[in-house]
């Protein structure tokens, strides 16, 4: 179970609405893959998902692309800071994923 009871006191005055919700998302959906390249397109599924969910077009609003050594996800139109969010969700499933921006999400083989 994720403790993200600090995310979502924080919606509205740290991060934006909704930021708690795609981290839990994210981070259950990528916990549930163990290379580098899997977990990136598990969280970038979900992102889609929440982001169609959202009224945003996924084709437009997220990407998953393969950089520097790994993989990077991005959802731009996604609530405030929700990477932040997401990165710390990921430490507590034992996964480490680098918030680049405050809108994507940097996966790196272990």
């Amino acid at each position: 179970m994720l403790n993200l009871d600090h995310a979502r006191r924080g919606e509205g005055v740290y991060y934006g609405e909704g930021a708690a919700l795609i981290a839990e998302k994210v981070a259950l959906a990528a916990s549930k893959r163990k290379s580098c390249r899997g977990r990136a397109e598990a969280a970038h599924k979900a992102m889609c998902q929440f982001a169609k969910a959202m009224g945003c077009k996924p084709e437009v609003e997220c990407f998953l692309r393969q950089e520097n050594g790994g993989w990077r996800v991005s959802f731009e139109a996604g609530p405030y800071q929700w990477a932040i969010v997401a990165s710390e969700a990921l430490c507590q499933c034992g996964i480490f994923a680098e918030p680049h921006f405050s809108f994507d999400l940097c996966f790196y083989p272990e």
